[in-house]
This record gives C-alpha cells, structure tokens and sequence, in this order.
C-alpha cells in the first residue's frame, strides 16, 4: 500500500470535505493568531461582489477598535485612548487612519471621529469550520484542535482510519472536538460531529477570523479575474 503524505491528506480533505460541509471555499493553513489550522472551511457560504462592498478588516485591534465604538456617538482621541489603554498613542493613530481611509469611521470637527453605520458590515460567512489534519498522532491532533475553538463554529481533528483503535473518543467528546476519519483503502471519511456547541468560542476572534478569510477570498478572485 502506498505510503500517505500528511500534505497529501490535507489535499483530499480538501476535495471530500467541502462536499461534505457544503462549501466551495475552503483555505490551507489558516491562522488567527491561536495556531495554524491545516484547512478552515467557509459554511453556509453565500457571496454577491455586488453586495459587499468594503475593505476587510484584517488587524485585530482595528476590528475592536471600530466594534467598541457605539453607532451615532462621537468620540474623541482621548476618549479612544481611554477605551484602548494597551495601545500606544501612535497605534491608535494608525488605526484610526485605517478606518478613516477605508470609510469605517469619519472625522468630525478637530480630533473628534464617529462610526459610519452600513449594511456592508455584514460578513458573507457565517460559519467557520477548522480541521486540524494528522496522520496517526490523535493526542497532539486533539490540543491543536482545541485552540481552534476560540474562533471556530466547529473544530475537528481528522486522522487515518486505521488509528482510530489507539483513540479515546470520551476525551474527544469531553472536549467537543469532532473526528473525522480517512480510509485510504476507499478515499473515503467518516465524520464524528461535536457533540454539542462550541462554548469555547470567542466572538470577536470569530469575526477577525472571518474578515482574514473573506479577505483572502477576494484577493483570489481578484488574481482569477486578472
């Protein structure tokens, strides 16, 4: 039998679990910022070029820095360097510049900034599925995926088939990671889904994860288009 790469496996997930998940979009070692996931796939994906027309926001602390600021309230720059202690004053700066520029906020008057409210926040993804991907090593597999949980719907690990006899499936459903496992003998998968929803879920991590993801999208279709 032939030997299978882990690089390898990533490459048939990919074809077999967007089918699976119902998604044509799906990325290859994804990070946003706790680890690198092998795959992250875009569910109940529903894009219009037409209908979302914005920058991405693709800093953290600029996305929080526009989801703190209140719809219709003015803010001043001592005001946001109240709200963001952490940040240094040219941090706030630069950040502020960034949503000037990419029409997120307007300036008002001397030093004084206001949240432009639209139907374009919306981000077209609305679940994110991540896949951490190993051959037989179930228990390093299980702690990366568990740090996908902070920004993922859905955390999985998938693994060969054939090592499905060394693992604890009470430690996978105590920690609500899904399994998914490959038969190389068939090209095949079996799905294990989480047993419950992800409590673990970060909701601003979730949606800085979205932004980087949409983000890529359109620098892909953009390069196709081209």
């Amino acid at each position: 039998m032939k030997v299978l790469h882990e690089r390898e496996l990533v490459y048939k997930l990919d074809k077999i679990l967007k089918k699976k998940f119902g998604t044509n979009l799906a990325f290859h070692e994804f990070s946003a910022g706790y680890g690198i996931a092998d795959l992250v796939f875009a569910g109940d994906f529903s894009f219009n070029k037409n209908s979302v027309k914005r920058t991405p926001l693709t800093d953290f602390n600029c996305l929080n820095l526009f989801l703190t600021l209140e719809d219709e309230n003015v803010y001043s720059l001592n005001d946001i360097q109240t709200l963001f202690i952490e940040l240094t004053l040219g941090e706030i700066k630069k950040q502020i510049r960034t949503l000037i520029n990419s029409k997120y906020i307007r300036k008002i008057g001397n030093q004084k900034y206001q949240k432009i409210v639209t139907k374009n926040e919306i981000n077209p993804i609305n679940k994110i599925i991540a896949v951490e991907v190993k051959l037989s090593d179930h228990r390093g597999g299980l702690t990366q995926a568990r740090r996908y949980q902070y920004f993922a719907d859905e955390s999985y690990l998938a693994i060969l088939k054939e090592a499905e006899k060394n693992i604890n499936f009470n430690e996978f459903n105590k920690y609500n990671i899904g399994l998914i496992l490959f038969d190389i003998k068939t090209n095949s998968v079996e799905i294990k889904y989480p047993n419950q929803t992800n409590n673990n879920f970060e909701k601003r991590v979730s949606l800085f994860a979205k932004e980087m993801m949409f983000s890529k999208y359109i620098s892909t279709t953009s390069q196709i288009a081209v």
